[in-house]
């Protein structure tokens, strides 16, 4: 039986997103990002500027990277999708960051109100994310790149970006609260959801090895 899965893909896409929202490095900074987005009470346009800030982000490097699979034969992007995921899902498993992140940026340059500085805000909040959640975000991009598709590699990616963004938005505030609290040793619901997010890398990236997971 195959999966085969234009539909799949999509929801994966949104599950990696909020796995990527959970990255531990990412978790400290929460609190001055959620400080930087609100500085100015009530500014919707500076929050639409945010979402279409991080989703543009991300949305460019779906495109650019299913542009890039049109290069590859298929067969191949089929093997280093499948691996790219297996291994990527025992870095998740392991806190193995790909990429390091040298400095946290300065954030707070984007306090003031308007749909500039929430643009800006949301493309920095996304810069960030990337090297934190590297190996989730490398095993979207290896579906992406075999679905060899630039729109439909837009679409997953801006999907990615909302499973990040909205909870940040929907549960920035208490998780603001819990980190003014305890420490940021991991909790035993996030293991458990690291746990999970990894198996389900392998998971993937074992059926498309196989033959049984076709991507679009």
């Amino acid at each position: 039986m195959s999966f085969a899965v234009a539909e799949v893909s999509y929801w994966m896409a949104l599950g990696y997103g909020v796995l990527a929202f959970f990255s531990p490095c990412v978790l400290p900074l929460i609190p001055a990002f959620l400080g930087v987005l609100f500085a100015s009470k009530g500014d919707f346009l500076k929050v639409i500027g945010f979402f279409v800030g991080i989703s543009s982000l991300f949305s460019v490097i779906g495109v650019l990277f299913g542009l890039f699979g049109n290069f590859i034969p298929a067969y191949i992007l089929t093997w280093v999708s499948g691996l790219v995921l297996v291994v990527f899902g025992l870095f998740y498993l392991f806190d193995v960051e790909i990429i390091k992140m040298k400095k946290n940026p300065n954030v707070w340059r984007y306090k003031d109100g308007g749909f500039l500085n929430g643009f800006l805000l949301g493309g920095s909040v996304g810069l960030v994310w990337i090297p934190c959640s590297s190996p989730i975000l490398g095993s979207i991009l290896a579906i992406v790149a075999s679905g060899r598709e630039p729109v439909k590699g837009g679409v997953l990616l801006f999907l990615y970006s909302l499973g990040i963004s909205i909870p940040f938005i929907l549960m920035g505030g208490f998780v603001n609260k819990l980190l003014n609290r305890v420490s940021f040793k991991k909790p035993v619901w996030m293991n458990v959801l690291k746990v999970v997010g990894s198996l389900s890398l392998v998971l993937v990236g074992v059926l498309i090895l196989t033959g049984k997971f076709i991507t679009y």
